[in-house]
């Protein structure tokens, strides 16, 4: 924990330099609705929002869901070419594990046009507080596994010092589904950051991603972990 801690001292003169640069913008950024103020502000206290497509009302909503559902038919198609490490016993078993289908779908125009919806593109800027960039999709298709695996693994993103993913989900997800979960950030104090990082960085060496329900329990108790379900 103490070499995390030097790494968080090290950062001091580009954390200054970051701040800076949010007063700056601060000025720059999109008046919003009180509706998306109120996103925004749920975001910044506890890191998550949750709500439906019918509520946000986008445009252009009704064009990716028809785009996903082509995609999700290629998944398909593609699922049965590898069929037969399916249809093995073992399959989602440690000895064969199950991973994620994953398709990239950033430059088809029907994925990248919503992403890019101006309303969208105002809460993430207000939430980011600098000008943004749009990272991409990603069409993903997950499955049963004895143990968790990938992104299953309780992770922290390091992708920037803020980041927004929306997660859309295409079936309808029950507890027995295993839905998205994640620790509020009002729980997250910098010691069990610093603790989490320390236990995740020797899994990392060894090419995993993160810590299994026993572990992170040690850090954040379970009755303090937010879980997800949802319709599609």
């Amino acid at each position: 924990m103490l070499k995390q801690l030097r790494q968080y001292i090290s950062r001091v003169p580009s954390e200054l330099l970051y701040r800076i640069e949010l007063i700056q913008h601060s000025s720059k950024v999109p008046k919003l609705s009180q509706q998306d103020q109120f996103i925004v502000d749920k975001i910044r206290r506890e890191g998550v929002f949750i709500t439906s497509l019918q509520e946000l009302g986008l445009p252009k909503t009704s064009t990716l869901l028809k785009a996903a559902e082509s995609q999700l038919a290629n998944m398909e198609v593609a699922l049965s070419a590898r069929g037969d490490r399916q249809s093995q016993k073992n399959f989602g078993s440690l000895e064969n594990p199950a991973y994620p289908q994953i398709f990239t779908v950033t430059d088809l125009p029907d994925f990248f046009s919503w992403g890019s919806e101006q309303r969208l593109v105002n809460i993430v800027e207000n939430y980011i507080g600098l000008t943004i960039a749009f990272q991409g999709v990603h069409l993903r298709r997950d499955f049963a596994n004895k143990e968790p695996v990938t992104t299953e693994l309780w992770h922290l993103d390091a992708e920037d010092r803020r980041i927004i993913k929306v997660i859309i989900y295409l079936n309808d997800v029950s507890q027995e589904h295993g839905p998205f979960e994640y620790i509020p950030k009002s729980q997250m104090s910098l010691l069990r950051e610093l603790q989490m990082r320390s236990k995740i960085a020797p899994k990392t060496a060894k090419g995993l991603v993160g810590l299994n329900d026993a572990e992170i329990a040690e850090i954040v108790p379970s009755s303090l972990w937010k879980s997800c379900p949802g319709k599609a």
